[in-house]
C-alpha cells in the first residue's frame, strides 16, 4: 500500500473549446526529492514568483524547461489530464443547468478512474471562488462512495480533499505548467514562440508526436484522457433539442 499526493489544477474553463483539469500523481516517499530539486532550481535561476504557464517566456525559458525537467526526472510521479470538448457538453443534461457542478463531476470522473486498489489518496486543488462551500467536501463523499460500489466495498481510498493556493505550492504550479501546455496544443495556439518551444520539450522528452492527442489509458508517465459524453448522454441531449 502507498500514500499518494494529487497536485489538481484546471486550465481553459472559459470561453475556450477544450477546457482541462488534471495534475500530478506523486508518491509521499518520492514528495521531499522533488521539492528539494524545486528549491534548487529556484535558488540558482533566482524563481521568487509564481510559475505558471501564463508567465512562460523567452527570457523564462530555459527556467522553465528545468522545471518541468525535475517532473521527467521523477519516475514514479505522473501527470493526468481529462480534456473535454465544450461543444460537446451540455450542462442542462450533464449537470442539472449547474455548471460549477457540472465542472466537479469531471473532477470526479478524473480522480476516480485514477485510483488503485490498496493506496490512500490526498488530493489538494488549487483554491477556487464556489458558489457553494461544500464541493470539495461532497468530491470526496461521492468519489470514495463510487469505489466503494463499483471496486473495493467499504474502501475510503480518499483519505482528503482540499483546497491550496497555487502561489505557495510549487508542485500546483507545476500541474498548471504542464495543463497550459496541452490546454495550449488543444486549442491550436501558436502566438508564443516560447510556450511552443516548450511543448516541442515536451513532447520530445515523452517520444510523442504532439500534446494534441490522447494518450492511451495505459500510459503511465503522461496521460492524456479525450472526454466524450456517453451514448445515453447524447440521447438525453438529443431529447431536449427543439423538435425532438
Amino acid at each position: 500500500m502507498a500514500r499518494i499526493h494529487v497536485y489538481a489544477d484546471e486550465s481553459r474553463t472559459q470561453g475556450e473549446r477544450y477546457m482541462l483539469i488534471g495534475g500530478l500523481w506523486v508518491p509521499a516517499d518520492a514528495e521531499p526529492d522533488l521539492r528539494t530539486e524545486i528549491a534548487r532550481l529556484r535558488s540558482t535561476a533566482n524563481l521568487t514568483a509564481e510559475l505558471k504557464w501564463g508567465k512562460v517566456s523567452q527570457g523564462k525559458l530555459q527556467a522553465y524547461r528545468d522545471f518541468l525537467d525535475i517532473f521527467f526526472r521523477q519516475q514514479d510521479t505522473s501527470f493526468h489530464c481529462i480534456v473535454v470538448d465544450t461543444m460537446l457538453l451540455d450542462h442542462s443534461v450533464f449537470s442539472r443547468s449547474d455548471a460549477e457542478l457540472g465542472f466537479y463531476k469531471f473532477y470526479f470522473q478524473l480522480i476516480s478512474r485514477k485510483l488503485v486498489a490498496g493506496n490512500d489518496y490526498l488530493v489538494f486543488t488549487d483554491q477556487r471562488h464556489d458558489r457553494k462551500a461544500n464541493r470539495l467536501a461532497t468530491l470526496r463523499i461521492c468519489t470514495n462512495r463510487w469505489w466503494a460500489k463499483h471496486k473495493i466495498p467499504g474502501a475510503e481510498p480518499v483519505r482528503a480533499l482540499e483546497a491550496r493556493d497555487s502561489k505557495r505550492e510549487d508542485l500546483i504550479q507545476m500541474a498548471d505548467v504542464l495543463l497550459g501546455a496541452v490546454g495550449y496544443a488543444w486549442n491550436q495556439y501558436d502566438s508564443s514562440p516560447a510556450r511552443v518551444t516548450l511543448i516541442n520539450h515536451i513532447v520530445s522528452r515523452l517520444g510523442l508526436l504532439s500534446l494534441r492527442a490522447p494518450t492511451p489509458p495505459s500510459a503511465r508517465k503522461f496521460n492524456i484522457w479525450h472526454w466524450q459524453p456517453s451514448a445515453a448522454s447524447r440521447a438525453r441531449q438529443q431529447k431536449k433539442r427543439p423538435g425532438s
